[in-house]
């Protein structure tokens, strides 16, 4: 498995190639994102264009050594690739921005696939195995970073045993207009508009696993590359769903002794609000006799027997709307089996292969910007 050692400033470990890590000029960042033109929300493109040039001129400012990965997962056929339309966004100064494409034959063997176009973990484990920096952050492309998130970043100070956490806070910005806005003025309007805020939610003493921030983790979790490398991404799921990975990368971590570090509540993530958010698609699939027994049980027989046995029988299961046909595991037999293994820090416990991440596969890569540190051949 790839990544055992610490990076070096000068130095850092290249993991790009998918095998053996090489030492190679770096950056100090990787952002990994992922895309598919396939109308996901209405002005999707103009506003993932928007984002990720808010975060390059951010990164520019601040002279972040960093490079911005964007997976193009399953293109249709029918559709021009969404990188297409990202040119012109930075040229030169700190900030790379790089492509991946893969192709529809990874996602057609998927349960689901029909149904779904987009594979978050997939795409997010393609990125993060041939991301080149020190630390790396997974992002979904549409969301927004406080200037305090990039301020902390930019002192180059984080620690190569900890992992950061933010807030995600949903917000309300109607019509296109505030894509005009100067970005002090942008951000000042996602403040006052917040809608939905996912705060730190304390996990149920049940449940028997470590107390961590993992309520919207997938929006940010900040790791050293080798952190990423060793817990080998996100999980391996072989359906669309892509449920709970987010969380379960992040006990891994803690189960290998990363320590979890939770920044204040001006490091924000915002999102703009839509009907397709992930959580508003996921719902809970009750049977009867289900629910008479957790009444039951959790009308004061016991409650722990209650989790028992909802990780024994594997309920509620988990729909997705949009995705027919597929029923998802419980929380409790998908998660809690797993983070109750990790909070004894049990690293055996390996959640994917050791291909990873599509290692081994020849995947489309091209350079739409290259930085001053960047001394890769243009793609």
């Amino acid at each position: 498995m790839a990544g055992s050692k610490h990076h070096t400033e000068s130095a850092p470990l290249n993991f790009a190639s998918g095998g053996n890590p090489v030492t190679a000029p770096g950056p100090y960042l990787s952002v990994v994102g992922w895309l598919r033109n396939d109308g996901y929300t209405d002005g999707y493109a103009q506003q993932i264009r928007h984002a990720i040039g808010v975060l390059v001129r951010q990164l520019q400012r601040r002279e972040v050594p960093s490079e911005i990965i964007i997976v193009e997962w399953n293109p249709p056929s029918d559709r021009p690739l969404m990188t297409d339309l990202l040119q012109g966004l930075t040229h030169g100064g700190s900030v790379s921005l790089r492509v991946i494409v893969v192709d529809g034959r990874y996602h057609r063997p998927l349960v689901g696939s029909a149904s779904k176009g987009m594979h978050s973990l997939n795409a997010a484990n393609a990125g993060v195995r041939r991301a080149r920096g020190r630390f790396i952050i997974p992002k979904a492309l549409d969301t927004y970073f406080t200037e305090e998130i990039i301020e902390r970043i930019a002192r180059r100070g984080l620690k190569e045993d900890e992992a950061y956490r933010c807030d995600r806070y949903d917000v309300e910005l109607e019509g296109e207009e505030w894509f005009e806005l100067p970005e002090a003025e942008l951000f000042d309007r996602m403040a006052r508009t917040v809608v939905r805020h996912h705060a730190r939610l304390t996990q149920s003493p049940y449940w028997g696993i470590r107390d961590l921030h993992t309520n919207a983790c997938g929006d940010f979790t900040l790791m050293a590359a080798h952190q990423w490398h060793a817990i080998r991404g996100f999980q391996d799921d072989p359906t669309v769903l892509c449920l709970d990975a987010d969380s379960i990368a992040l006990h891994a971590a803690a189960a290998r002794g990363v320590r979890e570090v939770c920044w204040p509540d001006t490091c924000r993530v915002y999102k703009i609000s839509h009907d397709h958010t992930f959580t508003q698609r996921v719902s809970q699939d009750w049977q009867g006799w289900q629910t008479r027994l957790e009444r039951l049980l959790m009308g004061g027989i016991s409650t722990s027997l209650a989790i028992q046995l909802r990780i024994l029988f594997d309920y509620p299961r988990r729909r997705m709307l949009g995705v027919d046909g597929i029923l998802g595991p419980s929380i409790e037999r998908n998660f809690v089996v797993k983070a109750r293994r990790y909070a004894k820090n049990d690293t055996s416990l390996v959640t994917n292969k050791e291909d990873w991440g599509l290692a081994d596969e020849p995947l489309v890569e091209r350079t739409l910007a290259q930085a001053d540190w960047d001394v890769s051949p243009p793609g």
